[in-house]
């Protein structure tokens, strides 16, 4: 049996669920008990988190900060977003977080800073009229935001907003953050800073070039490696380029898939299905403990994200388990059955959790702590 206790701050009510094989449970501050019965599962699984997102919607969040690994620390409701990007700012250095969302008819965006059991630090007005497709957290305590298709630097301290690289030219704006490395492109440069020591780790004149493909405008992806050694990125059609930092080294993938993904130790690159040697672009056998599935296309899902040997894995469908494994032992940890995803989330890891935002509006926190 899976016993979850709902609180409501504002009236501090309490709302309790029980799901027992197919049975359902439920009451609200101590009074009558509601029973559902459901045929099959899946039944009770969808009803579940429908009554539960119910009294989210409500006010009623569910927190645990006890929780053991892989459990749920803290489920709420923070709103749909418009936009359907689901921007979220985390990294494995702290335990707080950022999210935002579109408000109403495009006449707000709002920025929440979370602690690590999900209480809201602060919630701050962007203004009307934007749309993140993405941000990332930065080691200078900045966030970097995709903001229709332009970068946009935003101080925690002072919360000003000002231009940062601000050439359009895509969706996507390679934007990708490794410690204290960041990395984006200015529509003309790729840039790779390193915040730490605020030194400049490479820059690159690069055009991306427009796609065919109707699903995105054009070829600019890149992602750094988790040890912030190495980048891989891709301009143009069918080919991944692999730069080591210290060496400069350039290596060049032809690969025309999607989804690339390095090891926790960047000894290997995958995309499309294949995985490569990333010192040499050699391909070789699958050096990871999961299956790399083989023909996904752009829209796809197939996300990997890493916190020193965990990697979150992704890669069936966008409401699919996320699996956490360890990749030095090979073994599956746990698989996070979320139940407040529709089609798709974002997720990334904290120090200690792995922090979910879903299109259902909500946000979720899952211990990582072994």
């Amino acid at each position: 049996m899976i016993e979850k206790i709902f609180i409501n701050p504002a009236t501090t009510k309490q709302w309790r669920i029980e799901m027992d094989d197919l049975t359902i449970r439920t009451c609200l501050n101590g009074g009558k008990v509601k029973e559902i019965l459901c045929d099959s599962s899946f039944q009770a699984k969808s009803k579940a988190a429908s009554a539960m997102m119910g009294q989210m919607r409500k006010g009623f969040i569910y927190q645990k900060p006890n929780a053991a690994f892989g459990e749920a620390k803290c489920h709420r409701y923070i709103g749909k977003d418009r936009n359907g990007f689901m921007p979220l700012a985390a990294t494995s250095a702290r335990d707080d977080f950022f999210l935002t969302r579109v408000v109403g008819d495009f006449e707000d965006e709002l920025l929440y800073h979370f602690d690590e059991n999900g209480d809201i630090l602060e919630t701050i007005s962007l203004g009307a009229k934007r749309m993140t497709y993405e941000q990332i957290l930065c080691s200078n305590n900045t966030l970097l935001l995709n903001n229709s298709y332009l970068i946009e630097l935003f101080t925690l301290d002072t919360h000003k907003i000002t231009s940062f690289a601000n050439k359009k030219n895509s969706m996507k704006t390679m934007l990708d953050v490794s410690g204290g490395l960041a990395l984006w492109y200015t529509g003309e440069e790729i840039v790779v800073f390193d915040f730490n020591s605020n030194t400049e780790v490479w820059r690159e004149v690069v055009k991306c070039k427009k796609s065919k493909d109707p699903n995105f405008v054009y070829y600019c992806f890149g992602i750094l490696s988790p040890e912030q050694t190495k980048m891989a990125y891709r301009t143009t059609e069918g080919e991944y380029i692999i730069v080591d930092f210290q060496s400069g080294k350039k290596i060049v993938i032809k690969n025309d898939g999607f989804h690339p993904f390095f090891s926790p130790d960047a000894q290997y690159f995958s995309v499309g299905g294949k995985c490569y040697v990333s010192q040499t672009g050699e391909e070789t056998v699958n050096p990871f403990p999961f299956v790399v599935r083989q023909g996904l296309s752009y829209t796809d899902t197939c996300t990997v994200r890493i916190c020193g040997n965990l990697m979150a894995v992704q890669q069936e469908h966008g409401n699919s388990v996320i699996e956490l494994w360890d990749y030095n032992s090979r073994d599956l940890l746990v698989s996070i059955d979320d139940p407040f995803v529709v089609k798709h989330t974002n997720f990334y890891f904290t120090k200690n959790n792995l922090v979910l935002h879903t299109d259902y509006g909500a946000m979720s926190i899952y211990s990582c702590t072994m």
